[in-house]
């Protein structure tokens, strides 16, 4: 049976940056902690219910200094190959030419061009790239919280819409078979770059 769900992204929301290198961190890069992170999406199915996928894997790097939050990057880096709906047929559907294209685009990544202080929270203006093609988006970062406990760390909730077919990802958009936009939700926990 042929599948029909149509994942956008990445994101993120929160976006953060590639891993600086080893000697090049300071007090103020923090690091993706994949295994404490996640990504999902919602697309409208059928035009009858919500269908809720993941990406099992998501890392990145932030530059964010407290004193001038202005000059915070971010970059987020999503593997396509870790989409994860349950179903493995349809998994490797989202990868091939009707959506991703994994093979020749193997990542969704963002990267900010501008941030802005909101409170504790953050305003993210950047390029998500997926499937081939990139889109200026601006998303909010929610600080959820921080914390010392094991180690230093702190965590950011975003949770934006983007449309399928800005990415050329038309397939059951005509008809509705799949809605058009999807809905990304990045809950990334940040640690310090070593």
């Amino acid at each position: 049976m042929k599948t029909l769900l149509a994942v956008p992204f990445a994101l993120a929301l929160l976006c953060l940056p590639t891993t600086p290198d080893a000697d090049a961190a300071g007090p103020n890069d923090w690091m993706v902690d994949g295994g404490h992170s996640s990504v999902t999406f919602r697309i409208k199915h059928m035009g009858a219910s919500w269908f809720t996928g993941a990406f099992d894997s998501v890392g990145g790097t932030v530059t964010l200094d407290p004193k001038k939050p202005e000059a915070t990057s971010v970059k987020i880096a999503i593997p396509v190959d870790s989409v994860d709906t349950n179903n493995a047929q349809r998994d490797g559907h989202l990868k091939n030419a009707d959506f991703f294209n994994a093979k020749e685009n193997p990542e969704i990544t963002f990267a900010s061009t501008a941030v802005k202080a909101k409170g504790d929270d953050l305003e993210i203006a950047g390029e998500l790239a997926l499937a081939g093609k990139s889109k200026a988006v601006t998303i909010v970062a929610q600080k959820v919280g921080a914390s010392e406990m094991k180690g230093k760390r702190v965590g950011y909730s975003s949770e934006f819409t983007i449309k399928r077919s800005d990415f050329g990802m038309n397939y059951g958009v005509e008809g509705g078979a799949l809605g058009d936009e999807v809905t990304m939700r990045l809950d990334l926990v940040l640690v310090p770059a070593k």
